[in-house]
């Protein structure tokens, strides 16, 4: 497996900000392969000063690009295009709170080079709700494209020839915050979902018990021991 992972046809591309907390363990995971990390200003919201998602992202060996965009598409583009230039055949698509297993990275390579597809969707999200204790399932998103595809807009790729991973459980840690922290994360890194009026309305009063709108939200029975092991490192500073 070690050796299939070091292959040079893949790298992974994640555009990031003020993610220190949980992006070592998401490198972790993808470790042996070419990591590009870009580091932008928001492009919603009131940027401060950045945090060490940069010096943890190189000191796991990570590419880093301090570059600022005006949409989180363009973003990724230039990503996408640089980590072409650079030889690589695919790319995956990973924010800094989205842990794979390696075991489940490794099998996501092996689907690619048998198949021939533009784009591969991961369709089993677990989406963590203020705690790892809780989850709700997600459908997933773009997660795999070939390096010359490029984005109409966020994770939206311009081709309709794509397939699902089958069987791969993705591990979202982003709704797994302090209230404070989910609150800085309105502030600076807004977005249709993520608002202050959107916390207070679903994530704050949370109780458990409660479902967040049609995703019934269960208590989490079962998480990968190399996940939580790597999550709680992380959120500790301590890579």
């Amino acid at each position: 497996m070690k050796e299939e992972l070091k292959t040079k046809d893949f790298a992974t591309l994640t555009v990031a900000y003020n993610d220190e907390k949980v992006i070592g363990g998401m490198l972790k995971g993808v470790e042996d392969l070419h990591n590009l990390v870009i580091i932008s200003t928001p492009w919603r919201g009131k940027h401060v000063q950045f945090d060490k998602t940069g010096k943890i992202a190189e000191r796991l060996g990570a590419e880093i690009i301090y570059q600022d965009f005006g949409t989180e598409g363009e973003e990724r583009n230039f990503g996408m295009e640089y980590l072409e230039k650079r030889g690589f055949k695919y790319v995956f698509i990973i924010d800094s709170d989205e842990y794979y297993t390696k075991e489940n990275i490794y099998k996501m390579m092996k689907y690619v080079k048998e198949y021939s597809f533009e784009s591969y969707k991961n369709r089993n999200d677990k989406v963590y709700w203020k705690s790892w204790k809780y989850y709700f399932q997600h459908s997933g998103c773009n997660s795999c494209l070939r390096s010359d595809i490029r984005f109409r807009s966020k994770r939206d790729p311009d081709t309709s020839n794509y397939t699902a991973f089958g069987g791969i459980e993705m591990h979202h840690f982003t709704f797994e915050r302090t209230e404070k922290e989910m609150l800085e994360k309105a502030e600076t890194r807004e977005y249709e979902v993520l608002t202050k009026s959107w916390l207070e309305k679903y994530w704050i009063n949370w109780k458990p018990g409660e479902n967040y709108k049609t995703f019934k939200i269960v208590p989490t029975t079962e998480i990968p021991e190399e996940i939580l092991g790597r999550y709680i490192k992380s959120i500790n500073l301590l890579y």
